[in-house]
């Protein structure tokens, strides 16, 4: 995260992509996960107030199947691929962020830090669900953003991976 904030002052000023769900997740017809804090930091901390764009995307979960056994080594083609990109988050909403950060900096409280941290990811966060639910997606429930409330993940364990791996170049 500290190298993407550098990305984003100058002298490079570039665009930095991030999945601020911090993983990758398979499954279009539930809710997103609950944004992490890393997206607040890159919000918060650059010098300049970074310009974020919402996208939201599906079809993925058909190019690589995450759940496949044995695993999938190669893209799979001809399937659907959906992108959309929303407007920018107003300049004022990320400035009103970025004066709070400045305040709260200055004399930092580990509760005063997470509550602005949270409330920042979930500005993006209504921002990209804003984007997802104009591609037809059905509204989130109330509390979705709750690492509580969100379902185990269901990803074979590396162990398993490795021993299919193992299995699969032994046999003859």
């Amino acid at each position: 995260m500290n190298h993407a904030i550098t990305l984003l002052n100058d002298p490079y000023n570039s665009w930095v992509h991030i999945f601020p769900e911090a993983r990758i997740y398979q499954a279009p017809s539930l809710p997103m996960r609950f944004f992490k804090m890393g997206i607040s930091k890159l919000i918060l901390e650059p010098t300049n107030p970074p310009i974020v764009i919402p996208m939201f995307h599906s079809g993925m979960e058909n190019v690589m199947v995450e759940q496949r056994n044995p695993p999938q080594f190669f893209p799979s083609t001809g399937q659907d691929i959906r992108v959309k990109f929303g407007e920018p988050i107003p300049v004022e909403t990320i400035e009103k962020l970025r004066e709070r950060w400045g305040k709260v900096k200055e004399h930092p409280s580990h509760k005063e830090l997470r509550v602005l941290r949270i409330e920042t990811a979930e500005t993006v966060r209504e921002a990209v669900n804003a984007v997802r639910t104009s591609m037809g997606f059905p509204l989130e429930p109330e509390g979705s953003n709750d690492p509580k409330s969100f379902p185990a993940d269901t990803v074979p364990h590396r162990k398993e991976v490795k021993r299919w791996f193992k299995r699969f170049w032994n046999d003859p």
